[in-house]
């Protein structure tokens, strides 16, 4: 069944004419050619390649709208925002809020509302933002709008839910949080974040040389993973040491899964521990990003990991 629950994300407007040059030289993700209409993941990273601040911008005909972590807020308004020198943008937060309706694959809940929007593409819906995603929508703007929004998707079908549905969605997902697993020092590969908020064939940025140099000579030492739990596990369960070393990082609120970061070379079905009467003990289930050509790669580059 389709459900609306809240997401602890703000928006941050940029406007001015180099808005988007400027997020293109600061940011991991291709931005110079996005149309209007399209939304695209993008880190801000520091000199070694650990995330600063990561967001979502939904590109409109006059200006960008990034859709933030709370807690990053005063990150990106602040630093990237406080660094433009003599570009022409500015960072304005504000009060929108936002929600997300999940488990819409088919897109009838978002549609009998008139809230529907294609996956990686966004529209004003009234005094809203729509924002498609694979299995729903984002909706974005004041709050008095946003539960108007609200109202016509549960009388579309979609119930309430709250923080907990919220996290049991992400969990499933597989999506990293904002400071739980997204925090230094880990590198987006670690984080599987290749696939939607890096652009492999951009350079010149913050941190290009340390995503580069993992992607094309090393390995990940961890990597996160979507896992199956067995026993009463909590985030801060640990197993193995060094390269063996297994963190589950968060818990879904039914117990049954969770996001852990693995040994690199992890492969799904993989037990840690691995003893069969383990009273507490993780399987992975899906390794979080794990695609062979992130965008940007070139398939024809033989990295240094592929090497026989």
């Amino acid at each position: 069944m389709a459900i609306v629950f809240p997401l602890d994300l703000r928006r941050i407007e940029v406007s001015g004419d180099d808005r988007v040059r400027y997020l293109e030289d600061v940011t991991s993700q291709a931005l110079a050619s996005a149309q209007p209409g399209t939304v695209h993941g993008a880190l801000y990273l520091d000199v070694h390649g650990a995330p600063l601040a990561m967001f979502d911008v939904a590109v409109l005909p006059d200006r960008l709208a990034l859709l933030v972590p709370a807690a990053a807020v005063d990150t990106v308004v602040d630093q990237l925002g406080g660094r433009t020198f003599l570009l022409d943008a500015r960072f304005v937060a504000t009060e929108d809020v936002v929600v997300a309706l999940r488990d819409d694959e088919d897109g009838a809940v978002a549609a009998a509302a008139g809230l529907r929007a294609r996956e990686g593409r966004c529209h004003p819906g009234g005094d809203v933002l729509v924002i498609g995603r694979a299995d729903g929508v984002d909706v974005v703007g004041p709050a008095g709008a946003v539960d108007e929004a609200v109202t016509a998707l549960v009388a579309a079908g979609a119930r309430h839910g709250d923080a907990r549905d919220a996290e049991r969605w992400r969990i499933g997902a597989g999506q990293p949080a904002w400071g739980v697993e997204v925090a230094a020092p880990h590198l987006p590969e670690e984080l599987g974040l290749l696939p939607t908020h890096v652009h492999l064939a951009k350079g010149c940025y913050p941190g290009q040389e340390a995503v580069a140099r993992m992607w094309m000579l090393g390995r990940p030492r961890r990597r996160l993973a979507r896992v199956r739990v067995h026993g009463a596990v909590e985030p801060g369960f640990e197993v193995g040491e060094g390269r063996r070393r297994v963190q589950v990082t968060s818990v879904s609120p039914d117990g049954d899964r969770a996001l852990a970061f693995v040994p690199g070379d992890a492969e799904v079905g993989a037990r840690f521990p691995d003893e069969v009467d383990a009273p507490q003990a993780i399987e992975v289930e899906a390794l979080v990003g794990d695609t062979a050509y992130p965008p940007g790669a070139d398939p024809q580059v033989t990295r240094r990991r592929d090497r026989r």
